[in-house]
């Protein structure tokens, strides 16, 4: 009987007790003699919650997981080596942690990587800290919400687009005048969808990250679409389980 309680009490901390994480570091990279590539494995008393978060992050970031390989051949086999017969792959990588509470893990890692060009972009994600799922939009607004936030930010990104042309037509007007056929195409290609899945929640609110709009050798000409609302701003908006994610202390 003693046993079979005990074996309860497990089972139930182990899917309802709330994940509040500790970090361990892999590192790597090129140089031996100092890391370049640092990468977060997240620990608390959940192992359930910490395999799902860490094997996301892992995949996503390496097709790979640490329990498929060792943590330091994962950054090894993702690292750029120079040379003829060398590899593109990441040249510096690290971590910020955001959020890390009862509640939610949000973490960014900040990326370099060099294949044909080097270039440095972030990746953005946030986890529910009780059962280490993705956060999502489908979850944390409601339908009507969802509805209503798609809108406003395809218009506030429209806005800035139509800004962002008229400042790249003012420094370069012949450069422009070549241009101005990709560039508009582009734009307006970028903005049919509103990528409202695209969210980050961090200490000031939700960010709903936009898509590059150029390849690499245009990337110039792109516009800040990253739209950020506070918490208060989108409390109309929110689901019951949003309004307990980001309101609940």
């Amino acid at each position: 009987m003693v046993k079979h309680i005990s074996f309860f009490i497990f089972l139930l901390l182990q899917f309802a007790a709330p994940a509040q994480f500790r970090v361990k570091e892999i590192k790597g990279g090129t140089d031996p003699t100092k890391s370049r590539l640092i990468f977060p494995v997240f620990i608390s008393n959940n192992k359930i919650v910490d395999k799902k978060i860490n094997d996301y992050l892992q995949t996503e970031t390496f097709d790979t997981t640490a329990s498929q390989t060792s943590g330091k051949k994962m950054l090894d086999e993702a690292k750029y080596i120079p040379g003829d017969s060398g590899q593109s792959g990441y040249t510096n990588m690290s971590y910020t942690i955001e959020i890390n509470n009862k509640n939610m893990l949000s973490v960014i890692l900040e990326i370099e990587s060099m294949g044909a060009y080097p270039e440095y972009y972030e990746r953005y994600f946030s986890f529910d800290s009780k059962n280490g799922e993705p956060l999502s939009s489908k979850e944390m607004f409601t339908e009507e919400g969802i509805i209503r936030i798609k809108k406003i930010l395809i218009k506030e990104r429209d806005k800035r687009i139509k800004e962002r042309i008229n400042e790249i037509r003012k420094d370069d007007e012949k450069q422009f005048a070549e241009d101005s056929v990709f560039i508009v195409e582009r734009f307006t290609q970028c903005n049919t969808e509103a990528n409202e899945r695209n969210i980050f929640i961090n200490k000031e609110g939700i960010t709903f990250y936009g898509e590059e709009c150029f390849p690499h050798a245009w990337r110039s000409y792109g516009a800040g679409l990253d739209i950020v609302f506070s918490n208060k701003e989108l409390e109309k908006y929110l689901s019951g389980f949003g309004k307990r994610i980001l309101f609940t202390k």
